[in-house]
């Protein structure tokens, strides 16, 4: 399965959520056939075949709308809500109840529109037991297909599904070099995924020593797919904090955000510390964003683009930087 083609239905079911959302909104089967069976059918799971995905599965007394089979074994609950109906604690404990009565180790809840996906017998507090939580009318398309590989069919039939959206490299990066096709996992193996050529990794995975200069045309790729060059460390923070203003995560609103010994806020004039001198280690980002450090050590400025990203509700292990020395 190429990555670019659930980049595009999840892009395709953007636009009907958008036309079509009075038609579709507190209408389940409307919302299965035209939301939810689209991504199922591009993740590998064929709804009109029951070896593959069995509808309206009897747990109990109770019916799952959809059970994901794998070597003729039930492996994934989903249940489906109509567009607009909020995947709430009750939605969600109904659907594990489900999964847990019948044995079945993974449950996704949808609406068609947010996806969420959970282990069902792992202990842990409800918040570590996601493996998969994406909403198409709120996170950018590349996102949401990283996140969407949580439910591909290989990866869950796996028997040991991967956490979403951590694209890493199987084997040594520099073998990596499918570019728009997704390999098959094997066993215990994280999803390979690298949709330009050269050597990406995730931003999560990026190891930086000190005093290490980025690689010679190192860039930094979004997941909207565009890309800005690393020729600094500081380079990579910056280039953060811009693409977050250009797809408006980021605002006067949210700052000043303070992490790891830097500043990103908004001033109308140049900063100064706190007895009115000129602060030296500064960089304007745009506008009236800038961003301030006492220090240019490169072992953090990774660490603390990630958290920026964390803070504007962006996953970091979605954002990549390319690792070619060429």
């Amino acid at each position: 399965m190429a990555l670019d083609d659930l980049k595009e239905t999840i892009e395709t079911l953007r636009e009907r959520i958008q036309a079509h959302r009075a038609y579709l909104e507190g209408n389940e089967t409307r919302t299965r056939q035209v939301l939810i069976d689209p991504v199922l059918h591009t993740l590998g799971w064929d709804v009109g075949d029951p070896n593959s995905v069995e509808l309206e599965y009897r747990i109990g007394r109770d019916w799952a709308d959809y059970v994901l089979m794998g070597n003729g074994r039930p492996i994934a609950v989903i249940e489906a809500k109509a567009l607009g109906k909020p995947l709430d604690d009750k939605e969600t404990m109904q659907a594990l109840n489900y999964a847990n009565s019948a044995g079945i180790p993974y449950m996704t809840l949808t609406n068609g529109d947010h996806w969420r996906m959970l282990e069902v017998f792992k202990q842990a507090p409800m918040k570590d037991r996601i493996l998969m939580n994406f909403q198409l009318t709120r996170d950018e398309p590349y996102a949401c297909a990283l996140q969407a590989l949580g439910l591909w069919r290989p990866n869950l039939a796996s028997g040991e599904p991967q956490e979403a959206a951590t694209p890493v490299m199987i084997g040594e990066p520099a073998h990596a070099e499918s570019a728009s096709t997704i390999s098959e996992p094997s066993r215990g193996k994280k999803v390979a995924e690298s949709s330009n050529n050269g050597d990406w990794i995730p931003l999560t995975s990026l190891k930086v020593e000190k005093g290490q200069k980025p690689p010679t045309n190192a860039k930094i790729k979004f997941p909207d797919l565009s890309t800005k060059p690393l020729k600094h460390w500081t380079d990579l923070l910056a280039n953060v904090a811009e693409h977050l203003l250009e797809i408006g995560k980021l605002s006067a609103e949210i700052c000043p955000i303070r992490t790891n010994n830097l500043i990103l806020d908004f001033s109308h004039n140049e900063p100064v510390d706190l007895e009115g001198k000129r602060i030296r280690l500064k960089r304007k980002i745009r506008n009236e964003l800038w961003l301030i450090t006492d220090r240019r050590r490169s072992e953090f400025m990774h660490k603390s683009a990630c958290l920026v990203l964390k803070r504007c509700g962006i996953d970091p292990s979605t954002v990549l930087v390319s690792t070619n020395q060429s």
